[in-house]
């Protein structure tokens, strides 16, 4: 897809994975625009990139398509959209409430949603575009994720499919980003443009959780499946293995997946 000069449009913009595609985009010469809940944090990617940034909660509906009016507004017709925002549980186990679980799935799930809604036709009036969907290898291999990022992030896989199934034959691609362990801000990684090239991760956690990659590799392996036209990207290859093995015997699977979570909570088995 050629970018230079079109509209595209990132959420969860403003740091992170985001922050990272956003200026992967901007460097093929795309107009930005940075969208995020904290409104500072995506002035300044916005700044830097030459884009425009916006405060935007992707979990509600009205804002999502006003997002989509704004970026038309100031760029023209969507392009890209980067449905990229996202949240974890603040609780553990069963014990979030209805609340917390609603608005975690209202981000995680329905914000794609919303996002296709808004910008499908727009896209389908303009040629065609291209939708990529951030989402995590917690879609494909359920970890030790909370229950509310875990169903939200299968519903929001299955809902990219359905979106590719529909309308693929149309113009409308879709690229599902779906890595596991990212040094972003989660991981204390250091946004700051002077400063996030120095962003070491603790021996502990890269025990924990194994490989981790770095924003800008998930980034540039997204690009590259836009150009190729592919549905997955797996920055984490032994999630791949790890699907394989679930499809070939599920029970095998779900019975050392077990094993694998009970030891990491620190349980004798």
């Amino acid at each position: 897809m050629e970018l230079r000069g079109r509209c595209v449009v990132v959420t969860g913009g403003g740091h992170g994975i985001g922050r990272a595609l956003a200026e992967a985009l901007a460097a093929r010469g795309a107009k930005t625009m940075i969208a995020d809940i904290d409104p500072a944090r995506a002035a300044k990617v916005a700044s830097r990139l030459g884009g425009k940034a916006t405060e935007c909660d992707v979990g509600d509906p009205e804002a999502v398509s006003a997002l989509v009016s704004e970026a038309f507004t100031a760029f023209g017709p969507v392009a890209v959209f980067c449905s990229n925002a996202g949240i974890t549980d603040s609780r553990p186990g069963l014990e979030s409430t209805p609340e917390q679980v609603c608005r975690i799935v209202d981000v995680n799930l329905l914000a794609h949603v919303w996002a296709a809604q808004a910008v499908i036709p727009q896209m389908l009036e303009s040629g065609g575009g291209h939708l990529v969907q951030t989402i995590s290898s917690a879609a494909l291999i359920t970890g030790p994720s909370g229950l509310g990022y875990t169903l939200s992030k299968h519903g929001a896989l299955g809902f990219a499919e359905w979106v590719h199934l529909n309308y693929s034959h149309r113009g409308i691609g879709v690229t599902c980003l779906c890595p596991n362990a990212v040094n972003t801000g989660m991981l204390g990684r250091n946004e700051d443009l002077e400063d996030r090239d120095d962003a070491p991760v603790s021996s502990e956690i890269v025990a924990s959780l194994g490989e981790i990659v770095q924003p800008e590799e998930c980034a540039a392996l997204t690009l590259t499946a836009m150009d190729e036209g592919r549905f997955l990207v797996l920055p984490h290859p032994r999630v791949g293995d790890s699907f394989f093995r679930k499809a070939q015997d599920y029970d095998s699977w779900l019975m050392k997946t077990n094993v694998r979570l009970r030891r990491m909570a620190g349980e004798e088995i």
